[in-house]
């Protein structure tokens, strides 16, 4: 199964997005926090050209906490790109009871760290649309929309068009967006900490 998503940046203060959500009858359905530390054996080769294949052979360690508990995953996300732009992600995860060994042994296999990213989600649903709002450590609230049915055989113009139609629909709930609906938050974080941008 391959889904899709959207990530487009909040320009407006959270708490007036959330608050014109509930209004409009969405819930909060759930917080979270979650960590995620991207290894990489190319970090040395990392240039502006290349993010894209970097992080297209990154794995992941997550530490997610929901409401009191904590779950310890290796993740995978094989991402099918056109153009710079996500057409579908499938994801492997892998429990984990102990990242720091994880993270060790990743090492050994000469992998290091190349980025951590740091973020508050807090979940807003209603009529089995959920629309995740993150606070992004360094750089900024992002909304992640993501689309639960199977595009696995899905043309890159049903696609497009499907992706339009979902930012269209944030932008019509009066919630203040930007036009980018493809940020990656692993890519920005990397620019700014490694590119200077």
């Amino acid at each position: 199964m391959e889904q899709i998503e959207i990530t487009v940046k909040l320009n407006e203060n959270i708490e007036k997005a959330l608050k014109k959500l509930e209004e409009l009858g969405y819930k909060n359905i759930r917080e979270s926090d979650i960590y995620d530390i991207y290894m990489t054996q190319s970090k040395k080769e990392l240039n502006d050209n290349n993010i894209q294949y970097i992080l297209s052979n990154c794995v992941l360690l997550r530490d997610l906490k929901v409401r009191g508990q904590e779950w310890k995953k290796i993740t995978y996300k094989n991402k099918k790109y056109v153009d710079g732009q996500v057409i579908s992600e499938k994801k492997v995860n892998v429990n984990c009871d102990d990242l720091k060994k994880a993270k060790e042994l990743f090492e050994y296999l000469k992998f290091e760290k190349l980025i951590e990213v740091k973020y508050h989600v807090i979940v807003m649903a209603k009529d089995g649309i959920e629309l995740a709002f993150q606070e992004v450590e360094n750089l900024g609230t992002l909304i992640e929309y993501e689309n639960l049915n199977d595009f696995c055989n899905k043309t890159i113009e049903e696609i497009q068009a499907e992706k339009m139609r979902m930012y269209n629909f944030i932008k019509k709930l009066g919630i203040n967006i930007g036009k980018d609906f493809e940020i990656k938050k692993a890519w920005n974080l990397i620019e700014k900490k490694y590119l200077k941008k």
